[in-house]
């Protein structure tokens, strides 16, 4: 009987322990989620920019910075960087025992869209303040949603160029969805709704051929002819002087 009250006896006490142990854990656990302990007092911004300020950036988030290094909500801090429209993409860590590290990667801008945004290498666009515009971008112009589909034909266009000495200064495509190119110095090319890559070629042959060395007093070339081109020469901007044989336009 003395036996089974003293192994009662240790099966308490093992328990109670177990419990002591339990409620220890827990009151840790409490204590090193409280926010002030290890409270994050360091916010680091690493990246390579032309656009960005590091210290704005580290000032967006540690207006969002709350709590410690175990429960600061670092998903919050990344949401609140990426809303600055020069912000691609961002990836936040915690370094012990009191810092966030952010590696924040800068958007880059290959084309202005339209008036008041720029389009990126992936084909999206990101509307910045337009006095941080890049100067010398070239201008797509398209309906939404045709943002892929213009960087696409602008890198096509850009491809033919290339070597010839013609540099594009804007792609347009219209609500009806005909085509249009301007280039840096020298005439607006009209290229239709059909056979976008058949004219693009044709214009760069006639730049090679029939129009070489006169580029510069051209003001539209249009390529909508089955058989040729028309022209419009800066000096009689009222009529159209036909180059080549054509045939109806499309």
């Amino acid at each position: 009987m003395a036996s089974q009250v003293a192994f009662s006896l240790r099966a308490s006490a093992g328990v109670l322990a177990a419990l002591a142990l339990i409620v220890a854990a827990g009151f840790g656990i409490l204590r090193l989620m409280h926010p002030m302990t290890f409270p994050i007092r360091q916010v680091e911004i690493n990246g390579e920019f032309r656009h960005l300020s590091p210290a704005a950036l580290q000032s967006v988030a540690e207006d969002v910075v709350r709590g410690g290094f175990f429960n600061v909500n670092v998903e919050a801090v990344r949401r609140a960087v990426l809303r600055e429209p020069w912000v691609r993409e961002v990836t936040v860590r915690r370094v012990w025992p009191q810092s966030l590290n952010l590696q924040v990667q800068e958007q880059q801008a290959v084309a202005r869209w339209g008036d008041a945004g720029l389009l990126n290498a992936e084909g999206r666009v990101f509307r910045p303040d337009p006095a941080t515009f890049p100067s010398g971008l070239p201008i797509l112009t398209g309906p939404a949603g045709t943002e892929h589909l213009m960087l696409e034909r602008f890198r096509y266009v850009e491809q033919v160029f290339a070597g010839q000495g013609l540099q594009l200064a804007a792609l347009t495509l219209s609500e009806r969805r005909a085509w249009s190119l301007d280039l840096a110095t020298g005439p607006d090319v009209i290229l239709g709704r059909t056979q976008f890559v058949a004219r693009v070629q044709g214009f760069a042959a006639a730049a090679r051929r029939e129009l070489a060395g006169r580029m510069d007093a051209l003001r539209v070339v249009d390529m909508r002819y089955t058989n040729g081109f028309a022209v419009q020469w800066n000096t009689t901007a009222a009529t159209a002087t036909e180059m080549e044989n054509h045939g109806q336009t499309n």
